[in-house]
């Protein structure tokens, strides 16, 4: 008897604590309850759990991402602010219509400037994109910057290694700053002979723990490439071959050349400095120059991170959608939105927008795979359109907007993406590259199963069930 009171005792102060524990840190109410049940349901282990994903960056790593400056465009953001403010709309593209509003909210919510005259690229192969970019590396001669989620001791990356080394013996200035948690294959001494050739190599918000990590749940996602202050890489191409066992051949990445290129330095820049304690960046006006002006682009970078007092990156996903007037069709490896970006959806289904979202039938995360389904299972509910990509894992994160305007990166359609990792996003208002981003997706289709409402009512009711109990643990995942 005594030992079921004992028991209940410990559970009584088990859940005390998980209270305590929850409410002292400030989320929003969805993550509150998801972090209950685990806490609630696996006492003591689930401690463990909250200690290594759910407690958040202490205060001063935080300030230290927080204050960077954005060394050399403060001002333009400033003059863009107030030019805004005028009534000046920034954006020259005929029909534009209600870009403005999204130009504006982005400016404020990230200091996304807007860029003009840029020429871009998209490459949506795996193949095209290394050999493009090793053509790019191989040709430099002042800096190479990389910023990577995820980069694998494969052949691919063996040869970007071996080229970066070529490069630091040449005398060309290399800083490579990656995630530890993302790159976790990467064995100790990978990069030992780049960093004897003069090269630099940081590892984002690392501790002395190194790969044992407690904040891993805070991962920078975003992926960027900048050579000679010329030429700038965004997407979602991971470096190497594979994604944990998958083919990824389809994918995106934007290549960039004009001015947009000095605001992916900035953001390289603000995430070296806030990660490096020994190898600040301090002279950074030599690494800022007026850019060839070679293209017709307006485009504008912006960033996500868990520092962020709005997510800057889904008040623009809601700003794109809310001003469709035919279509919107989203790319994304995962579907977990919250309740705005669902609701908008909606909305726009149901005023007769041709709403269209497409993941990959086969996922390597297993809850996230069943709660993409859950949602899933909701667009098509409400009138929206559905697709399981069928060939390999489909990385890719787009969405286009009437064949106009479009935004591609790093963040997932999923929570995630929006409140825990650091990511980052090209929105391009160019109705050239949006008609580009259209085919890629009616391409995609051809490779694509429906996902109807016949599919859904033919699952058994214990696989409905577990993307049920999976959509529990979204805000989390």
């Amino acid at each position: 008897m005594w030992i079921w009171l004992v028991l209940g005792f410990l559970y009584i102060i088990n859940a005390l604590t998980a209270i305590i524990t929850v409410f002292r840190s400030h989320r929003d109410i969805s993550a509150v309850w998801a972090w209950l049940l685990v806490l609630l349901l696996l006492p003591v282990v689930g401690f463990l759990i909250y200690f290594v994903f759910g407690r958040k960056l202490r205060a001063n790593r935080m300030q230290d991402l927080m204050t960077q400056r954005l060394l050399g465009i403060d001002d333009l953001v400033d003059q863009q602010q107030q030019a805004l403010a005028a009534g000046q709309p920034l954006i020259g593209t005929p029909g534009s219509g209600g870009v403005s509003e999204l130009v504006r909210t982005l400016l404020r919510a990230d200091d996304a400037l807007v860029t003009t005259h840029n020429d871009v690229q998209v490459l949506a192969l795996r193949e095209a994109f290394f050999k493009q970019l090793f053509e790019d590396i191989a040709v430099a001669t002042e800096h190479i910057h990389i910023e990577a989620y995820t980069i694998r001791p494969d052949a691919i990356g063996h040869q970007l290694r071996d080229l970066l080394i070529e490069k630091a013996h040449a005398g060309v200035t290399v800083r490579v700053l990656y995630d530890t948690f993302g790159s976790h294959d990467l064995p100790n001494n990978f990069w030992k002979k780049l960093t004897a050739a003069g090269g630099q190599v940081e590892r984002f918000v690392a501790t002395k723990l190194g790969r044992w990590n407690p904040r891993i749940n805070f991962r920078n996602h975003r992926k960027l490439i900048i050579i000679d202050e010329q030429l700038a890489y965004l997407g979602g191409f991971n470096l190497g071959k594979e994604h944990h066992g998958l083919p990824m051949l389809r994918d995106t990445q934007l290549r960039i050349q004009g001015k947009a290129v000095a605001v992916a330095q900035a953001r390289f820049l603000m995430d070296w400095n806030g990660t490096s304690k020994q190898q600040k960046v301090k002279n950074v006006d030599v690494l800022f120059r007026e850019p060839v002006v070679t293209g017709n682009t307006t485009m504008q970078i912006v960033s996500g991170g868990p520092e962020q007092q709005v997510e800057a990156i889904k008040l623009g996903y809601l700003g794109l959608i809310n001003q469709a007037k035919r279509s919107i069709w989203i790319e994304s490896p995962y579907f977990v939105p919250d309740d705005s970006l669902l609701d908008a959806l909606t909305i726009a289904a149901n005023a007769g927008v041709d709403v269209r979202v497409m993941i990959p039938k086969k996922a390597n995360q297993i809850l996230m795979a069943k709660a993409s389904l859950f949602y899933l299972n909701q667009v098509v509910a409400n009138g929206g359109q559905a697709f399981l990509y069928e060939e390999g894992f489909l990385h890719a994160k787009t969405i286009v907007v009437d064949g106009k305007y479009v935004s591609t990166g790093t963040a997932n359609f999923d929570i995630r993406s929006f409140k825990l990792n650091f990511e980052i996003a090209a929105f391009i208002y160019d109705h050239r590259i949006g008609k580009t981003f259209q085919k890629l997706f009616l391409a995609d289709m051809e490779r694509a199963m429906p996902y109807t409402q016949k599919v859904i009512k033919a699952k058994t009711r214990p696989k409905q069930l577990s993307e049920e109990l999976s959509r529990l643990l979204a805000p989390i995942l």
